[in-house]
């Protein structure tokens, strides 16, 4: 007669099988609360379910981050995913990609693939040592053809750092100087060109802080800057959206913007948005505008001024800009591009008398 223990074994073994079926099952939607759901289901308790967690864990069928009761899971293969990590000695940006990303951006083309690793390990780090903040989410929202990663995180916010590093008077000017490349609060760590590259690798780049919202549109040659709704919230939201069929390569643009695109050396070429220097809406006519325009373009060989969307300009600001500015800096190209006829007039009438 067989023993009671070999009846018993089976049970326990489907028993098991089942639990953890139901957590795979359910992970997706209950990425944060995936215990008390166990437990309840199937009448157990959470120890139970977190024995069976940790052994998902440790097969690698699921994720896990955050701790305690900020802790979600998703599965290993989950495309959309919410992350946190904490800001610590020990979070880095290379192993949270190979541990978390890696696997679900492996399906993309390798060249969307590179863009998306380069922005994701740019943003992180920068989180992680210059935000002064506690903790990150991470999150990745997949469609049909397309994909936004988005990093963000509680600290001072990368407006506020910047105005607070220059001592601007307005935080909008704060855009212009990042938008401009080349430009960081710590310059002995790095030089800045990460997030000036990351914003040109994407289709669409937005970063949020401090109650701004700027976005570079990459397919429509457009961006704009708009105040938001959450002037007071802390911390800094970088978003990035690419296409799966993006042409774009991360050689590509680094190959345009820097003369040594494998080294961690400054960028040589900026484009500068005219309109982004504009306070209010105050005419392009003084000196003092002008400077506001190129301030730290001595850093770059080749700048692209562009004046899309700027109506017109007053002769001051156009002497500033195409007669001190080459004088004083001999080295560095001027170009423009998105002029109306009447800017080029004024610029054509200044640099002629």
């Amino acid at each position: 007669m067989p023993s009671t223990q070999l009846f018993g074994e089976p049970q326990v073994a489907t028993r098991a099988q089942e639990i953890r079926s139901f957590i795979i099952e359910n992970l997706a939607s209950h990425p944060k609360d995936i215990v008390a759901t166990t437990a309840q289901s199937f009448e157990v308790t959470r120890m139970t379910v977190h024995r069976h967690l940790n052994r998902l864990l440790k097969d690698k069928k699921i994720v896990k981050t955050g701790t305690t009761k900020g802790a979600s899971y998703f599965l290993k293969t989950s495309l959309d995913k919410t992350l946190i990590f904490q800001i610590a000695p020990e979070t880095k940006a290379d192993a949270v990609w190979g541990e978390f990303m890696q696997d679900s951006f492996s399906r993309l083309p390798q060249a969307v693939q590179e863009i998306c690793r380069y922005g994701f390990l740019e943003i992180f780090n920068n989180a992680c040592r210059y935000s002064g903040g506690k903790g990150i989410v991470v999150k990745t929202v997949w469609k049909k053809d397309s994909l936004e990663l988005s990093v963000i995180d509680d600290g001072e916010g990368v407006f506020q750092n910047v105005q607070k590093a220059l001592g601007l008077d307005d935080i909008r000017e704060s855009v212009l100087r990042l938008a401009k490349g080349n430009f960081s609060t710590q310059p002995k760590e790095h030089s800045g060109r990460g997030l000036f590259l990351v914003a040109r690798l994407f289709d669409v780049f937005g970063l949020f802080s401090g109650g701004l919202f700027y976005c570079k549109d990459n397919l429509g040659d457009d961006w704009y800057l708009e105040k938001t709704k959450t002037a007071k919230s802390k911390g800094t939201r970088v978003s990035m959206a690419i296409r799966f069929d993006c042409r774009r390569t991360l050689q590509q643009v680094l190959t345009k913007y820097a003369s040594k695109p494998d080294g961690p050396d400054a960028i040589d070429n900026t484009e500068i948005l005219i309109k982004l220097s504009q306070m209010e809406d105050e005419p392009y006519i003084s000196r003092v505008q002008a400077r506001r325009v190129l301030a730290g373009a001595e850093k770059f060989s080749r700048v692209v001024l562009d004046f899309q969307n700027v109506p017109t300009v007053g002769q001051a600001f156009v002497e500033e800009v195409f007669r001190e500015f080459p004088a004083r800096h001999p080295d560095v190209a001027l170009e423009t591009t998105h002029t109306n006829e009447d800017v080029r007039f004024m610029i054509e009438n200044s640099l002629s008398t």
